[in-house]
Formats: structure tokens, C-alpha cells, sequence
């Protein structure tokens, strides 16, 4: 997927519903946006299953994208504790 947004543009890579185990969708993250995207797009976020290949968070834009990050970049963990305190 292509996200373009107010001047930025990266590439975003997740594989929403991509199945695993027992028919259970679910979605799994195979890399991971190589840019901090800025905090004012981001709505929401949800934690990639433990049964996938490896952990990602998937924040959701205000524009309905999903969008895969390293949850162990910084930034990724601040925008969870800050999603996390204003949910």
C-alpha cells in the first residue's frame, strides 16, 4: 500500500487478515514502515498476534490505512502509552 499524506509519502507494508493457525484471521505484519509517521494521523492501534511470524504494531490513520511499525522503535512505543492514556 501507498500512503500519501500532507506532503509525506512512504510505504507501508502489513497483510491485513492474512491467516493463521486454525482459520482464524488475523493480521501480520512482514515488515515494517521505515519512517516515523506523525502522531496527529494516527487514531489507533492494535498488536499483531503472537502466533505471527514476527510482533508488529498496526496503527490505524484517521484515513482508514493500516499501517505495520517496529514495535520496538521509540516512537512506536510512545504513540501505544499515549493512545493507551487518551483511549
Amino acid at each position: 500500500y501507498r500512503l500519501c499524506t500532507g506532503g509525506l509519502s512512504f510505504w507501508t507494508h502489513s497483510v491485513p487478515f492474512s491467516t493463521v493457525g486454525a482459520d482464524t484471521p488475523t493480521a501480520c505484519c512482514f515488515s515494517y514502515v521505515a519512517r516515523q509517521i506523525q502522531r496527529k494521523f494516527i487514531e489507533d492501534y492494535f498488536e499483531t498476534s503472537s502466533q505471527c511470524s514476527q510482533p508488529g504494531v498496526i496503527f490505524l490513520t484517521k484515513r482508514g490505512r493500516q499501517v505495520c511499525a517496529d514495535p520496538n522503535e521509540n516512537w512506536v512505543q510512545e504513540y501505544v502509552t499515549d493512545l493507551e492514556l487518551n483511549a
